[in-house]
């Protein structure tokens, strides 16, 4: 029974941590990455494989029917007191009413506001982990121009790197670093716009010129979690093999109590029951066993599940995810829990059904 229930809390642990992986994943993605359409050189994403681009490409996305807005985004690896961060630059002038930040302290809206003023950056949640800064401190930079203090104006969430990332406004990020490169351009189209037609045009008058990839916002979330499955495919090893250690347990232990009890089936057997009496009471055995440690793993599994996430993960990523409580899992893992030991009580209870009346009477 024991075994059963920690099997049963260890695959409702895992189930609920890919959950809530996913749903903050998700919920990120929709909240960072909010263009309709990004648009890079050599690679999909902007990182090590991409090719920069020139800003010569602006004013004619510009011109381009349907596109609302075009914003510029820049990726470049540096340092901070000695460990490598990430220092990333969009126009948040350009960009502040329809870009957002989920934040881990303070304001999204506000942060971006001065942002876009030149009054600081902002620094991921990771960063934060690993240097202990907070909003309002001063962190100074190695740019190609020397050492920059800059103030912290909050905290997002950010889950792209786990190294470090600070955000700064393009602006600042060209006056400092003296370059006017190019990884992504963030595109937000008119309300009504074909997004079809805009990528045609696109790819159709700078596509082959400037060897354009064209994302769209749902073919990222599709990519994340399509990374994200490929990733956990060893937690659904685990949780199958936990399932046959709760199977095999379930057999050993009703084997044992029909061991215990067979003078009570021989006497059962004497005074009239069937052998397929017998055999019921030992599958309704197992399926009570199935419910009871169905219920119980998930109550122990809720209380771990919870901990690992919100607590444990924090400590050991420095990211910080939401509890996305795996409601079909729950339903789904009580009603197998029941159903496989109903399964698992069938040989255990047709050899009980088969022990001979006297012999059994007669055991010690």
């Amino acid at each position: 029974m024991a075994t059963l229930v920690i099997s049963l809390a260890a695959i409702f642990t895992i189930a609920a941590f890919v959950n809530s992986v996913r749903g903050s994943l998700l919920a990120w993605v929709d909240q960072m990455v909010t263009a309709d359409l990004i648009v890079s050189s050599g690679a999909r994403t902007a990182g090590p494989r991409n090719v920069p681009l020139k800003e010569d490409l602006l004013p004619a996305l510009k011109t381009v029917p349907g596109v609302k807005i075009v914003d510029l985004y820049r990726l470049i690896r540096s340092s901070y007191e000695g460990k490598p961060i990430l220092i990333e630059s969009f126009s948040a002038r350009e960009s502040a009413i329809v870009r957002t930040l989920p934040m881990a302290s303070g304001k999204g809206t506000q942060a971006l506001q001065e942002m876009s003023e030149g009054k600081g950056v902002i620094i991921s949640e990771s960063f934060q982990s690993k240097f202990g800064k907070e909003a309002n401190d001063t962190i100074e930079l190695a740019t190609p121009s020397g050492r920059i203090a800059f103030r912290i104006l909050g905290v997002y969430v950010d889950y792209s790197s786990d190294v470090g990332s600070v955000l700064i406004d393009r602006a600042l990020y060209k006056r400092y670093w003296r370059e006017e490169l190019v990884d992504a351009y963030d595109l937000w189209l008119e309300a009504g716009a074909d997004q079809q037609a805009v990528i045609q045009n696109i790819k159709e008058q700078y596509g082959e010129p400037y060897q354009l990839f064209i994302s769209t916002h749902s073919e990222l979330r599709k990519a994340v979690v399509r990374i994200m499955e490929q990733s956990f495919v060893v937690n659904y090893a685990v949780e199958i093999v936990a399932v046959v250690v709760a199977i095999f347990s379930v057999i050993n232990t009703l084997l044992a109590s029909i061991l215990d009890r067979t003078r009570e089936i021989g006497v059962l057997r004497a005074i009239g029951a069937t052998q397929a009496q017998v055999r019921g009471i030992v599958v309704l055995e197992a399926g009570w066993m199935g419910a009871l440690g169905g219920l119980l793993g998930l109550f122990a599994g809720s209380i771990m599940s919870y901990h690992h996430v919100v607590y444990n993960t924090k400590v050991l990523t420095g990211w910080t995810f939401q509890f996305y409580y795996p409601y079909d899992v729950a339903v789904f893992s009580v009603i197998a829990s029941v159903v496989l030991c109903l399964i698992a009580g069938y040989g255990p209870a047709k050899q009980a059904a088969a022990i001979p009346i006297v012999a059994a009477i007669g055991y010690e």
